[in-house]
């Protein structure tokens, strides 16, 4: 008899190492390829981070930032960079979320129709996060040893990593997720989510940067196209971001690997549940 990994047949003999590195192997896979197919699937979802960053490129060029790296520096906090900083923070995330969203809906409309009752959970998920960091980072500033503050920084980051499929539960209506279940059965739901939000992070952030270098001390045509290339990076980050929370809550892993794997990850316009055997593939 066979079980199902990511859309793979799976021996019952397979090793929970095996069956874990398999299964977060074709995650990996589904997370670039619905990521990139959100770009002509879903521009106006990535406008609202490509928008508010080509905005604060605008203003970075204006005040000269780019003439060399010493020029970036000394104008990095300058109240007009700034204040085009947070809208586009918010707008980053916003994006990201909302993607998600779209991943498991499969509609921009429906992705933008958060009912109130959604709302409120997904308010109270961030919240909760935002309050669990406070002791930390206040114990941070008290403790000088760096051994105790990598540790303190490791406890923290496993308790975010919990929050975050509490987060991305309310994000998408998910009436079987709680609080307990993000820290214990969903606890492996949580590392893959966090995994594979890194495996899109790391480099994208790493082009991100690297163009910004690339533009120092060129002609204003080129720092044009490197910026607006550069806010439409951001839109595909922001893409295969909020599709890697969306794979990695819906690939259900368990502490004895994917055999239980929870079927499509999309059925039907919404999330299906951890629990469902239905048969495994992504869309």
């Amino acid at each position: 008899m066979m079980e199902t990994v990511i859309g793979r047949p799976r021996p019952r003999s397979q090793s929970r190492l095996g069956s874990a590195l398999t299964g977060t192997f074709w995650s990996a896979v589904a997370t670039l390829r619905l990521g990139l197919r959100t770009v002509p699937a879903a521009p106006a979802l990535m406008a609202i981070a490509i928008l508010p960053e080509f905005a604060q490129h605008a203003a970075e060029v204006h005040l000269g930032m780019y003439d060399s790296r010493a020029a970036f520096r000394a104008a990095g906090d300058d109240p007009l960079r700034w204040a085009f900083a947070y809208p586009k923070i918010a707008g980053f995330v916003l994006a990201i979320l909302l993607v998600a969203r779209f991943q498991a809906l499969g509609s921009v409309r429906e992705a933008l129709l958060i009912g109130g009752g959604n709302l409120l959970r997904l308010g109270f998920a961030i919240g909760l996060t935002l309050v669990a960091e406070l002791p930390f980072d206040r114990l941070k500033s008290m403790i000088e040893p760096p051994e105790i503050d990598i540790a303190l920084a490791l406890v923290s980051g496993l308790i975010q990593a919990g929050l975050l499929v509490y987060i991305v539960g309310a994000l998408l209506d998910d009436r079987t997720n709680s609080l307990r279940g993000a820290f214990t059965v969903r606890w492996p739901t949580a590392l893959l989510m966090t995994f594979l939000a890194a495996l899109v992070f790391v480099p994208a952030q790493a082009l991100h940067t690297g163009n910004h270098v690339a533009a120092f001390g060129q002609p204003a045509p080129i720092v044009w196209g490197l910026m607006l290339f550069d806010s439409l990076w951001v839109g595909i980050m922001a893409a295969c971001l909020g599709t890697a929370l969306a794979v990695g809550y819906a690939a259900g892993p368990r502490w004895r690997g994917w055999t239980e794997r929870p079927g499509r990850a999309f059925t039907a316009g919404r999330p299906r549940p951890a629990a469902s055997s239905a048969p495994a593939t992504f869309p």
